[in-house]
């Protein structure tokens, strides 16, 4: 285990004091009386290729495009289609499909449209082309996604599956905190009472601490007033950073802390959200937007434009 020396990195010397007078600000996570899971952009690079074609009803065929367009989706008049060039490799053909995917249940746009340099067009409607008595008759472009009201049945049998089943967020928040600590052998706390108030930008740290045998551990601190499924989105992407600090294009700040933000931004494509979204599905809770922001410090969280993870 990571030994109580790392402890002497503690959350003070990361996070701002707490000013007097102050205490940390309790949310409150809002409830529903019926809880939907609709496809998200990141099932788009988990799921395989074949179930998002079948959930969403799609026809994919080959097809030579106008100028350099690569792929294109056309949702319209009840149908969805997706067309890419010939020629391609299984393999491109399968990451154009994605990224058409994802800008589709992002957006919902009518057409969408991607070049040999993965430029995205789009057309937010096509109705203009269609008589008015066949606008009526068509489905709506949102349609075939509204449809999908728990998406969580398309991952049985995946590899995405979750391990031990669906859980609240308070059992996901406690399986990524015991993987932080006794998996990679680091620590995983919550933000002390004593370091607030916090910016409401900054939502985590992340840095890597030394034992006394000069061997790495991943430290992790996220607030513990956010709402549950906040935190929970938190803490699965800061144990994907914890493991992927190679995958980050920035820097952290002069003593090697990445302060995350708690703004969510959608998984787009492979990568850290996307790592975080399906350790997050794997130990059981449907991620939200798991891309979250990188600041270059806990202080400049409100001045400083997010860096890019």
């Amino acid at each position: 285990m990571a030994t109580d020396s790392l402890r002497s990195v503690t959350a003070n010397a990361v996070f701002r004091q707490k000013q007097p007078g102050t205490e940390p600000t309790q949310m409150v996570a809002p409830t529903s009386a019926q809880i939907r899971y609709p496809l998200n952009t990141h099932d788009a690079w988990a799921l395989s290729v074949e179930v998002l074609q079948n959930a969403l009803g799609a026809e994919v065929f080959e097809q030579e495009l106008h100028d350099n367009e690569q792929a294109l989706l056309v949702a319209h008049r009840g149908q969805l289609l997706i067309v890419t060039i010939p020629g391609l490799s299984h393999e491109s053909k399968e990451r154009l499909i994605r990224m058409l995917f994802t800008q589709y249940i992002r957006h919902g746009w009518a057409a969408v449209t991607l070049d040999s340099e993965l430029n995205v067009r789009f057309s937010k409607s096509l109705e203009e082309e269609a008589r008015p008595d066949e606008v009526s008759k068509a489905e709506p472009l949102a349609a075939r996604l509204a449809r999908i009201t728990d998406v969580r049945n398309l991952y049985d049998g995946s590899a995405y599956a979750p391990l031990h089943g669906w859980r609240d967020d308070e059992e996901v928040i406690t399986a990524l905190r015991e993987l932080i600590t006794e998996t990679l052998d680091g620590v995983a706390e919550d933000v002390p009472d004593e370091v607030y108030p916090l910016h409401d930008s900054v939502g985590a740290a992340v840095t890597i601490g030394y034992d006394e045998h000069g061997e790495p551990h991943p430290l992790v601190w996220v607030r513990a007033d956010l709402p549950s499924g906040l935190r929970a989105d938190l803490w699965g992407y800061c144990a994907a950073l914890a493991v992927s600090f190679d995958r980050v294009d920035v820097e952290p700040d002069e003593n090697g802390v990445y302060y995350v933000g708690t703004e969510r931004s959608p998984v787009t494509g492979p990568g850290l959200p996307l790592l975080a979204a399906v350790t997050l599905q794997r130990l059981g809770r449907r991620p939200e937007n798991c891309a979250f922001p990188l600041f270059p410090s806990s202080h400049q969280a409100e001045a400083v434009p997010p860096l890019a993870a």
